[in-house]
């Protein structure tokens, strides 16, 4: 599990660094909009995988303490 936090970690960072650079490009009249998009679907997807991956884990170990219970 922790890789996987630590993956959405890094696109986290990575996400905020493309926004960050966006936002200076659009300065100079540059912009970079089809790879932020990108990176936000990206994040998005990993996001929806984190979360099914969670509830996967937290089902497994509710059926490992009831079994263990009875």
């Amino acid at each position: 599990m922790a890789s996987l936090e630590d993956a959405v970690k890094r696109l986290e960072r990575a996400v905020l660094r493309l926004e960050q650079a966006s936002e200076r490009m659009d300065e100079r009249g540059m912009t970079h909009n089809g790879a932020l998009a990108a990176a936000r679907a990206d994040y998005a997807a990993l996001q929806q995988t984190t979360e099914s991956v969670a509830a996967r884990l937290d089902a497994a170990i509710l059926r490992i303490d009831r079994a263990l219970e009875g």
